[in-house]
């Protein structure tokens, strides 16, 4: 077990805005069980708190298909895990939103039909998880969140996993054979792992190897979400005793570098301010890997 304790000296790390909405990424290679890891901290979260959770998937926002993609869909030649099939703007808008206060309409795909069938209304609550292949890859999304975590599970597994699981059995509504998801997986899904999600991992405050089957990891992970809801509700106790309301919001959104300084606790009036006021604390967490060691590898292929 290798964890760098130097890396929590910092207090101000955990530390937001009470009424901030804290966005938490969790990112890692298809099926290497992101969701599964949301759903635990969901669970625990909204157990031992009163905290309010929710989840967003990257797959929600799939760009439409042109009906050119669409013939290359329905022909297995569509590469629906290339940073191109994703709305990210859209994903990027949603995301601030719901920070600035304002309820979000998300949408909802289909993944039987690759369509989107409409959307759903998620409101502004505690903490957001945010869980996808790609969404450490967008530098203007990955600058929104406070924590970034990356599942890093062996590429084996996740095949076995991929093999096994219905959902993704099918496309444009017929079952896929054992061969075409084989097919899938070496001339798409790996390929864009190589290229763009495994790269990403170098931007991730924490790295989870083997995922739900690391408790240890999961539980310092869930020790530090909880430090900020109780930072949180002692603000708000704070707030309410001293007759300010403890649930107003930003009518809008701030400019991004500030929105990222109050989002992170650094409340310095301009950027070179910011800059001269020490290392922040994403500096001092960065690269942290829980129960592992720091991964060697060019990460050429993603935006800085």
């Amino acid at each position: 077990m290798s964890i760098d304790s130097s890396a929590y000296n910092d207090p101000s790390y955990f530390k937001l805005a009470p009424q901030s909405s804290m966005l938490v990424a969790v990112a890692g290679g298809a099926d290497a069980g992101k969701r599964n890891v949301c759903d635990l901290l969901m669970t625990r979260l909204s157990g031992h708190y009163a905290a309010k959770l929710t989840t967003l998937s990257l797959t929600d926002f799939y760009r439409e298909l042109t009906e050119e993609e669409r013939a290359s869909y329905e022909q297995g030649q569509y590469n629906m895990d290339h940073p191109e099939a994703y709305d990210f703007d859209l994903l990027y808008e949603t995301l601030m939103q719901l920070i600035s206060g304002h309820a979000a309409d998300v949408p909802v795909f289909d993944m039987l039909t690759h369509t989107r069938t409409g959307t759903r209304r998620v409101e502004p609550v505690d903490v957001i998880l945010v869980e996808g292949t790609l969404v450490l890859y967008p530098k203007q999304v990955r600058d929104l969140f406070f924590m970034k975590v990356f599942i890093d599970v062996d590429s084996d597994q996740r095949l076995a996993r991929r093999v096994s699981k219905p959902d993704h059995s099918y496309r444009n509504g017929r079952r896929m054979t054992l061969q075409e998801i084989l097919v899938e997986y070496v001339e798409f899904v790996k390929p864009m792992f190589d290229d763009f999600v495994s790269p990403s991992k170098k931007f991730a405050d924490i790295i989870i190897p083997r995922g739900t089957e690391n408790p240890a990891a999961l539980q310092v992970l869930g020790h530090h979400l909880e430090d900020h809801l109780k930072s949180r509700a002692r603000a708000n106790e704070q707030s309410s005793h001293n007759g300010t309301p403890s649930t107003k919001r930003s009518k809008s959104p701030t400019p991004l570098w500030s929105r990222r300084q109050v989002h992170q606790g650094l409340l310095s009036p301009t950027p070179s301010a910011s800059s001269s006021a020490g290392p922040s604390r994403a500096g001092s967490f960065r690269n942290l890997e829980l129960l592992g060691s720091p991964a060697e590898r060019a990460y050429k292929q993603v935006p800085e």
